[in-house]
């Protein structure tokens, strides 16, 4: 895919909870505004959003990630193309690669669980 969807490719949400404090932070980018839109906007529309398995103690059907194991995180990843959790141990290379491009174009933004 090399050509931008009808109506763009949109927001793009990472949000991570977990760690020391339960902090969680989240970082959302306008693929469509963004500087890497012609990188990132394909790369996010090609991943396997309905096939992602959820792994690391956390579950598809929870409303708040949750990771196994002390002071490790869950990610989850939001777009016009589905949504996924990640425990981090369990995050496939594909998915982490977006979550690192991601925190390179975006600040993180502190958020209250819930």
């Amino acid at each position: 895919m090399n050509e931008k969807p009808a109506g763009g490719f949109g927001h793009l949400l990472v949000e991570r909870s977990g760690g020391i404090g339960g902090m969680l932070l989240v970082w959302e980018v306008d693929i469509d505004a963004s500087t890497r839109r012609d990188d990132l906007g394909p790369r996010i529309a090609e991943l396997p959003w309905s096939d992602s398995r959820q792994s690391d103690g956390v579950t598809q059907s929870d409303d708040a990630p949750r990771a196994a194991g002390a002071d490790r995180f869950a990610y989850l990843i939001e777009s016009r193309y589905g949504r996924v959790r990640f425990g981090e141990s369990q995050m496939p290379p594909e998915w982490k690669q977006l979550v690192d491009d991601v925190r390179e174009v975006a600040e993180p933004q502190r958020r209250q669980p819930g």
